[in-house]
């Protein structure tokens, strides 16, 4: 750093997913999983390895491989590493790499999927601190979902950057803020982060306020008294302190600066029409892949549906059968009389990369004149020689604004929305949450911003999961309007789930407690049926002989020449476990059988 310092811990390991990870391409899935866990590997070929030396080895040669092969079984089984196999697949899962894409090339790989292998082996290394970076990109609801659960349970420390509200809010213990060139630091999550800040902002003003009525009042006292006898000394020696305490506070009049950010608002819809869309029994497939059947709802003038579900299950296909750019293979879609439309998309194919910004926000309005539409594009941030840029050269956050700019322009009825929040920073995603619940005609968004779903949908459409959340291609739920005590639809449908989850949980070991009982009453546990053919005294006579037995395993422990076979070693150990694995049972038949 310029300034300062930074302490490590000595036993600091830290995993670091940057915001767009790369792969050399090739190597596949699973090959660069493996090289996550390079560390861990390393440990079991050592391992291997020891457990050969031990065989040629005695003396205090053998008390040193001994010591270290004892050291990194120690190592690996704290870390989790002997089931390095199951901990690869499940972090796979978790982020949406079924065993079909194992052996894919990661040259193979789109975009998400490269950003998520990336994200799954920073994961399975063995680490004690995770810096990630916008580790969200990409991830479906799922898949979101999964990695907020993996890291409130991660045991180290987690340093995050991140525009996922919905996941600082469940993860983030503390928030740094970066403005205006200066950090601070707010204990709790990002709600409770908004909450102090206005607070602290609302108390800032006051005391602007304050100041700026002291310095106005003296400056009026000055200026009143400073030629009236017997006062101007008075006046004087006011304006002396004034200039001096204004010389060494120079800050004491400047009003905290607010960053700069796009501010809109969308016209009033002029529909009349109550219906807005009706969609009856519609069915959608790609060759044997099903995407809905028989989906049908309706939505009235100023109602807000939310559309989510995981990748590739049909919700950008949903909103280009409502747009009329895909025909339904059976069913109907019919949009209300006069309504006009207006449609924001995600990969902005929607703008001509070729025109300038003043340009393509005048296909819009074409009958505006130049004036009108750049004062509306600096709404949206693009002033003077800005709006002069050609559309492909701009970043992906600014074609949003862009198309956002469009969207106020067309002043549509009906606002249908392809992942709208892509590429806007916290405070530009705000302002739209704002300008979304002001309008008051309907909107249709598709979103895996769990927490812009919360704010503004009042319905949610879950396209392609089965009732527990889980991936299943052709399934549909709606989730009614929520209530006002509620948290938002979003939060509403995770309450679904979780109780349904719990209510089957509970059938389940019902169920089982009463089969249970069921058994107890009738006969002997099932496990111990296979000791009704032996009377007690059998019973007693083979434990003796069992414990007889355990004793000689035992006493090889203490020959030397043991250690020297690795294989001798671990097969002795393997019969004293199966050993107390017998003795365990034919106690609980002996007890048993005493009743």
């Amino acid at each position: 750093p310029d300034m300062g310092t930074v302490t490590l811990a000595s036993d600091l390991k830290i995993g670091y997913l940057p915001q767009e990870p790369t792969f050399d391409g090739q190597k596949t899935v699973l090959e660069e999983m493996y090289d996550g866990m390079a560390e861990t590997l390393t440990m079991l070929r050592r391992i291997e390895h020891l457990a050969e030396q031990m065989a040629h080895s005695d003396g205090q040669d053998l008390a040193s491989v001994m010591n270290e092969y004892d050291h990194l079984c120690h190592a690996v089984e704290v870390s989790g590493g002997y089931g390095y196999e199951a901990r690869i697949k499940s972090t796979l899962a978790g982020l949406g790499f079924g065993p079909e894409l194992y052996d894919t090339p990661t040259s193979a790989l789109s975009g998400g999927q490269v950003s998520r292998l990336g994200l799954a082996k920073v994961l399975v290394q063995n680490t004690n601190c995770l810096l990630l970076d916008e580790p969200t990109n990409h991830l479906d609801l799922q898949a979101a979902s999964w990695l907020e659960g993996y890291l409130r349970a991660y045991p180290g420390a987690v340093i995050l950057i991140s525009h996922d509200r919905y996941l600082l809010d469940r993860v983030a213990e503390k928030i740094v803020e970066l403005e205006h060139k200066t950090a601070r630091v707010w204990k709790g999550n990002y709600s409770q982060f908004l909450a102090t800040k206005e607070a602290v902002n609302l108390t800032q003003e006051r005391e602007y306020k304050k100041r700026t009525e002291m310095v106005e009042r003296t400056l009026d006292f000055i200026a009143r008294n400073k030629d009236k006898e017997g006062m101007r000394k008075t006046a004087r020696g006011r304006k002396t302190r004034l200039n001096r305490m204004l010389k060494e506070n120079p800050d004491f009049l400047q009003k905290t600066s607010k960053n700069k950010t796009i501010h809109f608002s969308f016209a009033e819809s002029q529909s009349k029409t109550d219906l807005v869309l009706r969609v009856e029994d519609i069915s959608k497939r790609f060759d044997n892949l099903t995407l809905f059947e028989n989906l049908s709802f309706e939505l009235t003038n100023g109602q807000r549906l939310g559309i989510t579900g995981p990748n590739g299950t049909g919700k950008t296909t949903l909103l280009r059968l409502i747009l009329g750019q895909l025909s339904p293979d059976n069913g109907l879609v019919r949009l209300g009389r006069s309504i006009k439309v207006g449609y924001l998309d995600q990969h902005a194919l929607s703008l001509d990369v070729e025109n300038t910004v003043l340009d393509e926000a005048r296909t819009a309005r074409p009958e505006l004149l130049p004036e009108a539409i750049r004062s509306r594009l600096g709404a949206f941030l693009f002033s003077g020689e800005e709006v002069f840029k050609r559309v492909g050269d701009l970043s992906g956050g600014q074609q949003s604004r862009l198309m956002l700019c469009k969207l106020v322009l067309q002043e549509p009825d009906l606002l249908i929305l392809d992942e709208p929040t892509n590429h806007l920073d916290i405070p530009s995603r705000e302002l739209l949450e704002q300008a979304l619940l002001d309008f008051n005609g309907t909107i249709i968004a598709v979103s895996h911003d769990r927490y812009f779903l919360d704010q503004v949908a009042e319905e949610l459409l879950v396209i392609g999961v089965d009732r527990y959340g889980q991936k299943r291609l052709g399934h549909v739920e709606i989730t009614p309007s929520v209530f006002p005590e509620s948290n938002g639809i979003y939060s509403t449908y995770i309450q679904i789930l979780e109780q349904r989850k719990a209510a089957d949980l509970c059938r389940a070991e019902t169920a089982k407690t009463t089969e249970t009982s069921r058994e107890s009453k009738n006969a002997a546990p099932k496990h111990l049926k296979a000791f009704n053919k032996y009377t007690l005294e059998q019973i007693e006579q083979t434990i003796a002989c069992l414990e007889e037995k355990q004793e000689q395993l035992n006493a090889l422990f203490g020959d030397e020449s043991v250690y020297q076979n690795p294989d001798r070693l671990s097969q002795i150990k393997q019969e004293i476990k199966s050993l107390k694995n017998d003795l365990s049972l034919w106690y609980e038949a002996w007890e048993y059988r005493l009743g």
